[in-house]
């Protein structure tokens, strides 16, 4: 099965997005003491964890993205960012992990016209404190160099802002908007998203937004009402 473009971009987004946290560093005063895994997670749950499509926003359709496609562009965004050039050094690139067993990650792609909705759910030992470290201070505003992959010479810079998440009524929650510039081949490209992670008894649950198209915006309405959902999914299934 081909996956259309649109498909491939959101696939990849909601990866990038695990990525991100699997390489996040907590040199910056983070406390990373604090362990998120915990005996209740397990990682062969995972895949049943995440929103199914009754529970999404109204117009939003999941998408059917076969396992080995998900394997594919997994494969390809881990390697493309292990290798990548970033300053400040605000991420461990040694620490993304080489392979991501995708049988072990609960994923659901939707979309609505050229809005994408990402969920992804997984068994984590890091913290939102070590998150927060590499989208705040310094970290806020990044360089980035790919130097692998179909996008190998793209160059630009990553702008991170933790917005209000107090409406989630969760301990362990951030949520980011970046904005993203980056050019390659003479062409500059614009993209904004919304990146929620959240931390519950042991699963790192992530959802993302982002619109297909430069400067398109994320859907903040269906953000909001989409991640409490993926909290509360999680949290019901260990309580």
């Amino acid at each position: 099965m081909a996956l259309t473009k649109k498909v491939v971009v959101a696939v990849a987004a909601s990866i990038a997005a695990v990525l991100v946290v699997a390489g996040c560093s907590s040199d910056d005063n983070a406390d990373s003491s604090q362990a998120s895994s915990a005996p209740s997670s397990d990682a062969a749950k995972a895949a049943g964890l995440v929103l199914t499509q009754a529970e999404l926003p109204a117009g939003y359709q999941v998408l059917p993205v076969p396992k080995d496609q998900i394997q594919k562009v997994s494969d390809s965004m881990l390697s493309a960012t292990r290798s990548a050039k970033v300053t400040p050094k605000c991420m461990q690139l040694s620490a993304v992990p080489a392979k991501i067993n995708t049988d072990e990650m609960g994923f659901v792609v939707a979309m609505k016209g050229v809005s994408a909705l990402a969920q992804t759910v997984i068994v984590s030992d890091r913290t939102i404190a070590d998150f927060r470290a590499a989208v705040t201070g310094k970290c806020a505003k990044q360089k980035v160099e790919i130097t692998e992959g179909q996008a190998i010479g793209a160059k630009g810079t990553v702008t991170s802002k933790v917005i209000d998440s107090s409406n989630l009524k969760v301990k362990d929650a951030i949520v980011v908007k970046q904005e993203s510039v980056m050019k390659l081949n003479g062409t500059t490209v614009n993209s904004s998203a919304l990146l929620g992670f959240a931390v519950v008894d042991g699963y790192l649950v992530s959802l993302q937004s982002n619109a297909m198209g430069d400067g398109a915006s994320p859907d903040l309405k269906a953000f909001n009402a989409t991640f409490p959902k993926a909290i509360a999914k999680v949290k019901e299934h260990n309580s």
